[in-house]
C-alpha cells in the first residue's frame, strides 16, 4: 500500500510546490489577459457601431484571444530550460519526468483554459451589458458551454471545430519550448509563419494544377465544366477519415508525447 501511495503523495506535493512558486507569474498572466480584453472591448464601446457586440463577434473575440494568449503562454511553460541555472534547478527537482510534464500540462492547458474562459465570460458579460444600455440593443452574452449554437466567423464548420486547431497548435508551442534550448517561443512563431506560407503556396499550386472549380471542405472538389455541368471529385472515405481522426484526436497527444520524451532526454 505504501509503495503505491508514496509516489502519489510526492506528485501531489510537487503540484503544490509548482503552484506556490509560480502563483505570481500565473496571476500576472491572467491580469494581462483581463487588461487586454478590457482595453480591446472597451475601445469598441467608444465606437458607434452596435453590431460589434453581436453574438457572432463575441465568439470571434473569444477564440482570437484564446489562440493568442494560449499559444504565447504555452511557449513559455518550459522557458526555465533555456536558462542554465534555472534549468539545472528544474531538472534536479526530486520528481519524476512524468510528474513534471503533467504538472505543466495541468496548469498550462487545463487550468489555463478554464480560467481564461471564466475571465472572458465575466468581462464579456459586463461589456455587452454596457453596450446594450448604450446602443439600446438586445445582444445576448455567448454561452461558452453551447458554442455550436452560434455562427462560426472563421470557417464553414461548427464553432467547436476550432478547438481541434487550437489544442494541436498549443501543443506545438509546448514542444518548441522544450525542444529548443533557447528562444523556443520565437522559434515556434517563425516555424508557424513558415508553415503558413507553405500552406498558402501549396493551396495556390493545387488550384493551378486542378481544373477550374472550388473546394467543399477538405474531402471534395467541384469542377466547373465549360458546358455548365459540374462534377464533384470526392476523396476516398477511408483516407478522409484517417486524416480527420489524426488531426482531431491524435495530433495533440502525439505532440505531448514527443514533448515528454524530449524533456526526459534533457534529464539524462
Amino acid at each position: 500500500m505504501s509503495a503505491q501511495t508514496i509516489p502519489f503523495n510526492r506528485t501531489f506535493l510537487f503540484f503544490k510546490k509548482y503552484a506556490f512558486e509560480n502563483r505570481k507569474a500565473y496571476t500576472l498572466l491572467y491580469l494581462a489577459i483581463s487588461a487586454f480584453l478590457i482595453l480591446w472591448l472597451g475601445v469598441y464601446l467608444t465606437f458607434t457601431n452596435p453590431f460589434l457586440f453581436r453574438e457572432r463577434n463575441q465568439v470571434a473575440y473569444y477564440f482570437a484571444t484564446l489562440f493568442l494568449s494560449g499559444c504565447l503562454s504555452s511557449g513559455m511553460l518550459f522557458s526555465e530550460l533555456g536558462v542554465k541555472p534555472k534549468a539545472i534547478n528544474y531538472l534536479l527537482t526530486p520528481a519524476s519526468t512524468g510528474a513534471k510534464f503533467l504538472c505543466n500540462i495541468f496548469f498550462g492547458v487545463v487550468v489555463f483554459f478554464a480560467i481564461y474562459s471564466a475571465i472572458f465570460y465575466v468581462i464579456d458579460m459586463a461589456v455587452v451589458s454596457i453596450a446594450n444600455w448604450k446602443f439600446d440593443t438586445h445582444w445576448k452574452v455567448v454561452d461558452i458551454f453551447h458554442l455550436n449554437d452560434y455562427e462560426n466567423p472563421f470557417l464553414d464548420a461548427p464553432l467547436t471545430d476550432l478547438f481541434y486547431l487550437y489544442f494541436p497548435l498549443q501543443a506545438g508551442f509546448i514542444f518548441a519550448s522544450i525542444y529548443f534550448n533557447k528562444y523556443g517561443l520565437f522559434k515556434a512563431l517563425v516555424i508557424l509563419g513558415l508553415l503558413w506560407v507553405c500552406f498558402i503556396l501549396l493551396f495556390l499550386l493545387v488550384h493551378m494544377l486542378l481544373p477550374q472549380g472550388r473546394f467543399f471542405g477538405v474531402d471534395s472538389y467541384e469542377i466547373v465544366e465549360p458546358s455548365g455541368e459540374n462534377r464533384v471529385i470526392v476523396v476516398p472515405y477511408l483516407l478522409a477519415g484517417v486524416v480527420v481522426v489524426f488531426s482531431k484526436f491524435l495530433l495533440t497527444p502525439l505532440l505531448w508525447l514527443a514533448s515528454y520524451f524530449r524533456l526526459k532526454e534533457k534529464e539524462l
